[in-house]
């Protein structure tokens, strides 16, 4: 099947869009036509994902050296031969042993599908009854609440969940430098819905350190629901941030060239290896590019809310985002450089813009950063390939 299997997919989806009349998708579209995307080193359990109709086509990214075989009709696994075919000379853009090879399916609907509503969720995620419709919000102009902070807005405390004594209690990402009260400022915001990052009850997101230290970060959370069903996080004039998880999360299709998962496959010291940071560093570009448009677009946490399974290595944990915490000041201020001086337009053009800027002026920001030495060749290699990548959008 590998050597038609791009064809064959997309003959099959194109046939679809003929039978409903749908016609072509334009960028500015409201959203329609959804794919769920779900990377995988494991498998696919079918009761996980029974509340996504069976007309909704299903890609997985086959990370399990070819173990995965599919549940239902409409699903498609891409195994290692099939991402070489598609790829080429590229397949070096797709991390592997990582959640980070769902990036192969981004790439695949922008070249070869029409689907304009991009889910991604991780295979240990149960979805809740409502998963599909919540979503469905994704590519509508509308009025939704919306919170400031001069910083970054805590997840986790939109879920209510606190720890003893109303104890504040922190995603995986969040910055240990901001660990501190800062001032909400609730009000409203009128856009384009983005992107929407679902959230999570049972095992919540954490970092590895603080799950090692204290119990209630290692306390199942069952139940949790948002405060509110979607909020919408920070404005052009207040660019506030969130920890970005690719766990459960969806947006528009414009947004395929900056959805680019972060490559942790690189030792950055003698036995440390980065990990873990693959979406919150994605996340950080994503939500810096949605401000960057001026007010156009929005972007959003609440429902659906998954229920995830499964706890990871905590050794593995601890260890692979040490240099993540290390290293994101350094990538923070460097992709702020960056977003300033791309132009405000497509995505794809505000993500190229920002690469090359990076890659073609690297040293001298460097040093404008101060960005120690020991971290350079992991950000000077990786922003080659994000530039690479937004090249293929073009």
């Amino acid at each position: 099947m590998s050597a038609t299997k791009a064809a064959a997919v997309a003959e099959r989806i194109t046939d679809d869009m003929l039978a409903t009349d749908a016609g072509p998708v334009a960028a500015s579209a409201t959203a329609r036509k959804p794919v769920l995307i779900i990377p995988s080193i494991r498998d696919i359990v079918a009761e996980r994902i029974a509340a996504v109709p069976e007309d909704v086509d299903i890609f997985v990214i086959d990370d399990s050296d070819g173990n995965i075989e599919p549940t239902r009709d409409r699903m498609t696994v891409f195994y290692y031969r099939d991402q070489q075919e598609v790829m080429g000379s590229d397949y070096d853009l797709i991390p592997h042993k990582t959640a980070a090879c769902r990036n192969f399916a981004f790439y695949y609907v922008w070249k070869h599908t029409d689907h304009d509503l991009i889910i991604t969720l991780d295979d240990d995620v149960f979805c809740p009854p409502h998963f599909m419709d919540a979503y469905r919000v994704v590519g509508t102009v509308g009025e939704w609440p919306n919170v400031q902070v001069d910083g970054w807005y805590n997840t986790i405390a939109a879920l209510g969940v606190t720890g003893p004594g109303g104890r504040t209690l922190y995603p995986r990402g969040f910055p240990y430098w901001l660990r501190r009260p800062q001032e909400e400022r609730m009000g409203t915001a009128r856009g384009r819905m983005a992107c929407i990052m679902g959230l999570w009850s049972h095992v919540l997101d954490y970092d590895g350190i603080d799950k090692y230290l204290f119990e209630e970060y290692r306390e199942p959370r069952d139940g949790v629901r948002p405060r509110l069903p979607l909020l919408t996080v920070g404005s052009p004039a207040c660019p506030t941030k969130f920890s970005f998880c690719a766990m459960n999360f969806a947006f528009h299709r414009d947004l395929l060239p900056a959805a680019y998962q972060m490559p942790m496959d690189r030792e950055i010291s003698d036995g440390y290896r980065i990990w873990r940071f693959d979406d919150i560093w994605a996340g950080y570009v994503i939500e810096a590019l949605v401000h960057r448009r001026g007010g156009q677009d929005l972007i959003a946490v609440g429902e659906p809310v998954g229920t995830h399974l499964k706890e990871g290595n905590l050794s593995r944990e601890v260890g692979g985002e040490h240099y993540g915490h290390l290293m994101s000041p350094y990538f923070y201020d460097l992709v702020d450089l960056g977003v300033a001086a791309a132009p405000p337009g497509t995505y794809a053009a505000m993500y190229l813009s920002l690469w090359s800027h990076l890659e073609r002026n690297f040293d001298a920001l460097c040093r404008e950063v101060r960005c120690p030495a020991l971290y350079q060749a992991y950000f000077r290699e990786t922003f080659t390939r994000l530039r690479r990548w937004a090249e293929l959008f073009q």
